[in-house]
């Protein structure tokens, strides 16, 4: 029999094949983590329980003297989830970092629709870290650093905490 986590993997394995895009795989706990657009990440959790597979990507740390004005705007995005295009928008307390999720169910789930999730849910996070970025800076937070190694940092620091932000 196969498992939801064999399922999904074969499914990013078709994407791949038809794309000839690089592999994403899981691992024996249904986890995996890729890079995407500008320094972005990606983490990607098959939940066999619920049956679904549950997207995160972190789009940035907010300043705290900035966060009444900045977590107000992503709470507005959250309404009906229209401003998140059907995603969600939160703060992932421990590492004090903004993500984007998303959540599909398994049953009936095919490549090719896992495809439009993925494209859809990495534009959603794409534009919403600019979003952040931008509302940040407008209100008055945030010094962008021009460093490359800062912004590795940043990555780095992301990745260590990809086991916090796919906890279901």
């Amino acid at each position: 029999m196969t498992t939801e986590i064999e399922t999904l993997q074969r499914m990013f394995d078709e994407i791949a094949e038809r794309e000839g895009a690089p592999r994403l795989e899981l691992d024996e706990d249904g986890a995996a983590a890729a890079a995407f657009g500008d320094g972005m990440l990606l983490f990607v959790q098959c939940r066999p329980e619920a049956p679904d597979v549950v997207l995160t990507a972190p789009l940035g740390r907010v300043p705290a003297e900035r966060a009444g004005e900045v977590f107000g705007r992503l709470l507005g995005a959250n309404f009906y989830w229209a401003g998140a295009r059907g995603a969600t928008l939160a703060l992932q307390e421990e590492s004090g970092e903004v993500v984007v999720q998303f959540r599909e169910g398994l049953e009936g789930l095919s490549s090719e629709r896992l495809q439009s999730v993925l494209e859809g849910f990495l534009a959603v996070a794409s534009d919403w870290r600019t979003t952040l970025a931008e509302t940040v800076e407008a209100a008055g937070g945030g010094e962008e650093e021009d460093d490359a190694a800062a912004a590795e940092d940043v990555v780095a620091e992301a990745a260590a905490d990809a086991a916090l932000l796919i906890e279901p």
